[in-house]
């Protein structure tokens, strides 16, 4: 199916085949999204498979929207899963160390260590680039508890650098 815009060019629709191919193409950075963003493994390979799933019965999509489409359905697979502003509501608390982090890339862990809300708007807001308002909508908070949170889980990851580097470094 394709797209007439005005003037010759012609836009194509995304093929199932598209989004598998991505799938393919980007599964460690997808999957590595899904596991930033649910904090566990098993989390993470529903929130995946979810979001093939869901990829695969999708109403037509732009074939240059394929990729930003698949990380936005895996990102909204994830909030679907967890509900992180309603936790946030519920507790403050620091979440309890996921088995994952033994096996993760130090610079990943201190992600991982972040609150559930705290983690997904750092994901969200400054891994994924959106908009702060994008955010917002995404997780169904206000854009000031947006802003604050971002800059807490920017503190706790700047001291938890400061911290790995006071460990690393002999004195």
């Amino acid at each position: 199916m394709q797209l007439r815009h005005s003037g010759s060019s012609t836009a194509a629709f995304a093929a199932q085949q598209d989004f598998c191919r991505t799938f393919k193409q980007d599964i460690k950075g997808l999957y590595l999204l899904s596991l930033l963003l649910t904090g566990d493994e098993h989390s993470a390979e529903r929130c995946f498979i979810s979001s093939l799933e869901d990829c695969m019965s999708l109403k037509p999509v732009l074939k240059e929207w394929v990729s930003s489409w698949i990380r936005r359905v895996v990102l909204k697979n994830a909030i679907r899963m967890l509900h992180p502003a309603a936790y946030e509501a519920i507790s403050r608390s620091q979440p309890e160390v996921s088995p994952v982090l033994a096996r993760v890339h130090p610079a990943l862990q201190a992600v991982l260590q972040l609150s559930l809300f705290e983690r997904f708007v750092f994901v969200i807001s400054v891994l994924e680039g959106y908009s702060d308002r994008e955010c917002s909508l995404l997780l169904r908070s206000s854009h000031q508890e947006i802003a604050a949170t971002k800059a807490k889980a920017l503190q706790h990851l700047a001291t938890a650098s400061k911290q790995k580097q006071r460990t690393a470094t002999p004195v």
